[in-house]
């Protein structure tokens, strides 16, 4: 399979596109531009010009932020056939965040005006990149409302449920969200290592999480999510079957 098919293949996986025509998403995969990077490398960095569409095809990758005293605050964890950048879409010059690759990584950059084209020749295309955003843009309105409204002990559950859904991978144990070190847990959160590490022992003590090197199992999810309309400060003990 040449380079170019192997494109065109991966656009299919990605929602999107999966209903376009083969010839026009053959079209679209001749637009793409290829570009690796290795493990830990900066992307982009905020405030440095958006000029293309980015699709993730190998790898991970975080999107943060960084305030002014050096706190990091982790916005999303991206995974393969996701796509971001799509600040350009929407009239913006500039990258709001930066983004880091966590693997070997490899992208396919659209530039701004072949993907317009294309969407203006595929309407259903645009419709639905907009949803996309639109679930993006509610996930980042729960963001900061858990930050100004909910303590780390309750934050910390609310992240655990929603990564093991987007995230996770099933094991004999549980659910495992692993490759994170606690200091990106606590990046998540918007707060330090320090007291998500007490957080994360206390569930740890009540049987709702296993911790281990870089990875946090989740035995039972339903258990875990039906704690988040009520955390309570001391956390039960979650005795195993």
């Amino acid at each position: 399979m040449n380079s170019q098919n192997k494109i065109k293949s991966s656009l299919y996986q990605i929602p999107y596109f999966k209903n376009v025509p083969e010839e026009e998403l053959s079209k679209l995969a001749r637009m793409v531009k290829k570009r690796c990077f290795k493990k830990n490398e900066l992307i982009f960095t905020a405030n440095q010009k958006c000029r293309n569409l980015h699709i993730l095809h190998t790898g991970k990758i975080k999107i943060f932020m960084v305030s002014e005293n050096g706190q990091e605050l982790i916005i999303h964890f991206l995974k393969p056939m996701n796509f971001f950048g799509e600040e350009m879409l929407f009239g913006e010059n500039i990258y709001e965040a930066n983004a880091q690759a966590l693997s070997e990584t490899v992208l396919f950059d659209i530039n701004k005006k072949d993907l317009e084209d294309f969407i203006i020749s595929h309407p259903r295309v645009g419709i639905a990149m907009l949803a996309g955003f639109g679930k993006r843009v509610k996930k980042l309105v729960k963001m900061v409302g858990d930050l100004a409204l909910k303590d780390i002990q309750s934050r910390l559950v609310c992240w655990l449920v929603q990564m093991a859904n987007e995230q996770g991978v099933k094991t004999n144990e549980g659910i495992e969200i692993n490759g994170l070190s606690q200091e990106e847990v606590a990046s998540s959160l918007g707060t330090v290592r320090e007291p998500v590490s007490r957080c994360l022992n206390r569930l740890q003590e009540g049987n709702l999480i296993k911790l281990g090197r870089k990875k946090i199992i989740v035995p039972n999810i339903e258990y875990l999510h039906s704690l988040l309309n009520h955390i309570p400060s001391h956390i039960p003990t979650r005795h195993h079957s």
